[in-house]
Parts: C-alpha cells; sequence; structure tokens
C-alpha cells in the first residue's frame, strides 16, 4: 500500500508538471500572436514562412525604392517647369523685343544685360541638386554640375535607371546637354551682340534669331523630358497597384505559415481555457495526495 500511495503521489507530480508545461507553451504562443515558435514545431510551415517572408522583404524594399524614384521624378519636374517658364515667356519675351525697331541701343544693351541674368539663372536649374546633393542632370556622375561656367557640359553621358520591381527598369533623370542643347552658348553670343558699343546690327539679328530658334528646340527637348516623366509617374503608380495587392497577399500567406491568422488565435484562447482546466485539475489531486500519509493502511 505504502508502494502504492508513494506511486500515485509521483504520477500526480509528472502530471502536473507535465499540464504546467503545456499551459506555458500555451501562453507564449498566445504571447507571440503565433503557433510557429520555432522550425522544429512545424519544419514545412517554417520553410514556408522563410520563402514568404524572403517574398514580402523583396516587395516591401521596391515599393521603398519606387517611393524615392517618384520623389526624384516630381522634383526633376518642377525643375523643368520651371526652366520651361524662363525659356516660354521670360527669354522668348526678351528675343522679340531685342529685335525690335523700336528699342534704342542702350535699350538693347539693358535688355542684354537682363538676358544674360536670365541666363544665369538658367545655368542655376541646370546644375540643380537633390536633397542628397547630388546633380539631378549630371548622369551617373552626380558629384560635379552638369555645366560649367561657360554653359559647356561636363557630366555623364549615361542617365541614371533605377529597377522599381521585379524585372522592370525605368530612367530616374535625364542628361543636362538632352534638354539643354547649346543654349547656353547661344545666349552667349545674343548678349554679346546686344551689348557690344557700337552695335553691329546685322551681327546683332543673326545672334538673336539663332538663339530664338535655339530656345524653340530647348522647348521641344523639354516637353519631350517632361512627357517621359509623366509616363514613368504613372508607371510607378500601376506598379504599386500591383505591387501593394502582392504586399497583402503576402502577409496573409506568412500568418497562415506561422499560425498568426485570426482563426488560429482563437483555437489557442479556447486551448488556453483547456489547458488552464486540466491545469487545475491535476492540481487538485496533487494536492490531495500531499495531505495523504504514505504509512496509512
Amino acid at each position: 500500500m505504502r508502494i502504492s500511495t508513494l506511486y500515485m503521489y509521483k504520477q500526480s507530480a509528472e502530471s502536473m508538471t507535465k499540464r504546467m508545461s503545456q499551459s506555458n507553451e500555451v501562453y507564449l504562443r498566445m504571447s507571440a500572436g503565433k503557433t510557429l515558435l520555432k522550425a522544429s514545431d512545424n519544419p514545412t510551415a517554417a520553410t514556408d514562412a522563410v520563402k514568404h517572408q524572403d517574398a514580402l522583404a523583396q516587395l516591401e524594399m521596391y515599393s521603398g525604392v519606387r517611393s524615392r524614384v517618384r520623389g526624384a521624378l516630381e522634383y526633376q519636374d518642377n525643375i523643368l517647369n520651371g526652366v520651361g517658364n524662363l525659356m516660354t515667356t521670360t527669354l522668348k519675351e526678351k528675343m522679340v523685343a531685342a529685335g525690335s525697331d523700336a528699342y534704342s541701343d542702350e535699350d538693347r544693351r539693358a535688355l542684354g544685360k537682363e538676358i544674360d541674368r536670365i541666363r544665369a539663372n538658367l545655368l542655376d536649374l541646370a546644375n540643380s541638386r537633390d536633397s542628397a546633393g547630388r546633380y539631378i542632370f549630371s548622369g551617373f556622375n552626380t558629384d560635379t554640375p552638369a555645366f560649367d561656367e561657360n554653359g559647356d557640359y561636363q557630366g555623364g553621358n549615361e542617365a541614371r535607371q533605377q529597377t522599381v520591381a521585379d524585372g522592370t527598369t525605368m530612367q530616374t533623370g535625364h542628361l543636362g546637354d538632352e534638354i539643354f542643347g547649346d543654349i547656353f552658348a547661344l545666349l552667349d553670343d545674343a548678349v554679346a551682340e546686344l551689348t557690344n558699343d557700337p552695335i553691329d546690327y546685322d551681327a546683332m539679328r543673326a545672334a538673336l534669331e539663332a538663339a530664338s530658334k535655339g530656345i524653340d528646340a530647348g522647348i521641344d527637348r523639354l516637353g519631350k523630358a517632361q512627357a517621359e516623366l509623366g509616363t514613368n509617374l504613372q508607371q510607378l503608380d500601376a506598379l504599386d497597384l500591383t505591387g501593394n495587392v502582392l504586399i497583402n497577399d503576402t502577409i496573409v500567406k506568412v500568418q497562415d505559415a506561422i499560425g498568426a491568422d485570426t482563426s488560429v488565435l482563437v483555437s489557442l484562447v479556447s486551448e488556453s481555457q483547456m489547458s488552464e482546466l486540466a491545469f487545475n485539475a491535476s492540481m487538485f489531486v496533487y494536492k490531495n495526495m500531499q495531505k495523504m500519509n504514505l504509512f496509512n493502511q
């Protein structure tokens, strides 16, 4: 009888320890919000979880890349809007006025100085930098201004590109010489002829005509560049829509693999309640066994 009582006591203690371990395991899963705590819990699910988490990380990386590219394209578009305003209104008006017979030589010299200031503003825009200090129209030579003080292009020969989705690469910038061409040299010639003393009218008119044609060509190049920017921004929007769907689907797959969906959590709550009842029952038996005298017959 003593041996039987000791055996029952031992069994009760082991049962209570087992129930406590089970209860702790359930609570750990509940606090983590998932059933898969380690790979050994479910090797197949663990493999799927790693695969889906890697896919999710890549999708989120591309989402961040697209956000940065969108900011860069919008910034370039704003700069080009400023360039367009200078070319289509200010410069064109000054060129027409400078060629008018109603202007005196002094008026033309004053216009020449104004055009020179506009040229300086245009050069500043051509050498614009982003928030990181990189020259946006220098291609991959982002540490070098696109144009020197003479208006000569000194940037790179290849426009910057960026992978914005799996298998999709997009041009993220334009080269300065593709947009501005030889506009600075043409404006310099016009300014030089307008500020000559005395003015050579034939040379002045030739310089003004060449500058006007250069401005028109620049406006055409500018329109093409902005159209490409608009197309790229639309493509980014489309890629974001697709990417967001893929991200949401992949999150669901990760949750399914690690057991973090709502139905599993509900199941864990139910399991924890059952585990608590079993533990309390084991504790009750264990306490009663402690009250027993091993030497009772």
